[in-house]
């Protein structure tokens, strides 16, 4: 994989010495829930190559048979227990853990068959490699090792590395609370870094500092920014009442835990009921 410098010559950034498992869903993968292992669905996929095998439950929730598929242009990745192989390069894998790496959201939706799948192993290798090159549109030469970047094999890509690998998980377990001095908004910080342990420990922050905002959807339009230090937010009873006019049962609002590289992490969106 060769990458055009700002100079406007071409280095080299890998060397891939093995194929990818790339396929395509026969069949629709189904929404599921996340969180958790869904038993309830399947997907059948035909790969190119390679082959798919099952393996444990702890294997799985560390991403050992992580895939990605893409529907619209956003790939969602998901996990498999069971790849029970039904024919030629074709198995049906279920006992799936779905929208992993932060995006949940897109577990909610269908995948219809045609999808596009790859599994994510160590024959992918990533295009970006330091923060200043996220984001900013760069042009591959892909092709054989053996031949010149300049040679019409090759490929010549230009695509933008995003940030998702960086951004924080979105928090989780949100309630809202009134005291006297407004809406009181708590909830429990997720990790991507050494954060499976079963102890009962806090996981490690996995940021230079500890930053949240969560933003409240008004009645007209707009919102309303809270920003926090800690795992727990205050929205003033004051600036409830200039909002809305009137204590509310309910907000609406989203909720991200701040990176220092690349601002915003995933969003929680979600309707509390205020108790």
């Amino acid at each position: 994989i060769w990458r055009m410098t700002f100079q406007g010559g071409y280095e080299q950034i890998a060397i891939i010495d093995k194929r990818a498992t790339i396929g395509e869903t026969l069949d629709v993968l189904p929404s599921g829930p996340v969180g958790r292992f869904d038993n309830g669905s399947s997907v059948t996929v035909r790969i190119g190559a390679g082959q798919l095998s099952s393996v444990g439950d702890l294997a799985a929730l560390a991403g050992r048979s992580a895939m990605a598929i893409r529907v619209d242009g956003d790939c969602e990745i998901f996990a498999f227990a069971h790849a029970e192989l039904i024919g030629e390069k074709t198995y049906r894998l279920s006992r799936l853990l779905r929208g992993l790496g932060g995006e949940e959201h897109l577990a909610k939706r269908d995948a219809p068959a045609g999808a596009t799948v790859v599994l994510l192993n160590d024959a992918l290798a990533p295009l970006a490699r330091k923060i200043a090159e996220i984001g900013a549109p760069m042009t591959y030469r892909i092709g054989p090792a053996d031949r010149d970047y300049a040679e019409p094999i090759f490929v010549q890509p230009t695509v933008a590395a995003t940030n998702k690998a960086l951004r924080p998980y979105a928090p989780t377990k949100a309630r809202a609370r009134r005291t006297p001095a407004g809406v009181l908004i708590e909830f429990v910080r997720r990790g991507r870094l050494d954060s499976d342990a079963w102890e009962a420990l806090d996981i490690p922050l996995g940021e230079a500092s500890e930053s949240y905002e969560a933003d409240i959807s008004l009645p007209a339009s707009g919102t309303r920014t809270l920003t926090a230090a800690a795992a727990s937010m205050l929205y003033p009873a004051a600036d409830e009442l200039a909002d809305f006019g009137a204590p509310q049962s309910e907000l609406t609002l989203s909720l991200y835990q701040m990176s220092a590289t690349v601002g915003r992490g995933f969003p929680l969106t979600t309707m509390l009921s205020v108790q």
